[in-house]
């Protein structure tokens, strides 16, 4: 879960249920069904192993567990709401996609989500992708690009205007995970089911610590994303906050005036 961006993001996801939905391209229908928390949801084989994959965070990171349940389980909710936009939705690939988003964030040792130089974003998608593959999902290339695409957009919700409606409802669900007010997507006996089941209540300590963790872990995978933040609020000798593009261009701002002294520039500034 990405924090920076979210509260805009939600206010999208609270407002919009996809005003034109793109038809599937799978049929997705008579798929399995149980309860979780009184939710309805999808119940494949591939969610089962994925739902006992996500069970291994909780000796050392029993948030990181609650959260990626709440975020597929909030999606659901939302989901089960509008029978309609349920229909569209690829319920397995939704599944999975929230389930898996934050594989980047397991803290522990020897992890194979854990790499030394990709953002934990990154990480995940292809954490989740492998997944599939190695559990004989049967994903052609483009449900598995939907998926790595909801994955690593999480947080950035503005930025997801054109795409498909499956990696739309990864981001979405995720955002309604994000403690604030309550989305209208979402029935108010359902968030208290959920919450009752799968509570929130070391959401902000368990991120900050894993954020924190990534900083002092993998500098190069973080340098340039919102976990510079943590780096150097909370390590020692990670030094400034990065800002890749700014000094790119400052800098070749005057780099260009000495190596082009005869070109016309007007600023419309």
């Amino acid at each position: 879960m990405k924090f920076s961006g979210l509260i805009s993001s939600l206010a999208v996801a609270s407002t919009a249920l996809a005003a034109s939905v793109p038809k599937k391209t799978e049929s997705k229908c008579n798929l399995p069904t149980t309860k979780i928390a009184n939710i309805e949801v999808v119940n494949t084989p591939l969610v089962q192993e994925a739902v006992k994959l996500i069970k291994e965070f909780i000796p050392l990171q029993p948030y990181l567990y609650n959260h990626l349940m709440r975020s597929w389980l909030f999606g659901a909710a939302a989901l089960n709401n509008n029978a309609t936009l349920k229909a569209t939705v690829d319920l397995e690939l939704h599944a999975i996609g929230t389930m898996l988003h934050d594989l980047g964030w397991d803290m522990r040792p020897n992890s194979p989500w854990h790499s030394a130089d990709l953002p934990f974003e990154v990480d995940s998608a292809l954490g989740a992708v492998a997944f599939v593959k190695e559990n004989n999902g049967g994903w052609d290339d483009n449900r598995l690009e939907r998926m790595h695409d909801g994955i690593t957009l999480q947080g950035m919700g503005t930025y997801l205007q054109g795409k498909n409606i499956d990696s739309n409802w990864i981001v979405r669900s995720v955002e309604f995970e994000f403690p604030g007010p309550r989305s209208p997507l979402i029935p108010d006996a359902d968030y208290d089911s959920i919450l009752g089941e799968f509570p929130n209540d070391t959401v902000f300590r368990g991120s900050n610590e894993t954020f924190t963790w990534l900083a002092l872990t993998k500098p190069a995978g973080t340098r340039g994303t919102f976990i510079d933040y943590f780096g150097t609020a909370y390590v020692p000798g990670y030094g400034p906050q990065s800002h890749v593009a700014f000094d790119l261009i400052t800098g070749g701002v005057a780099s260009e005036i000495t190596q082009y002294p005869n070109s016309t520039f007007v600023s419309n500034l």
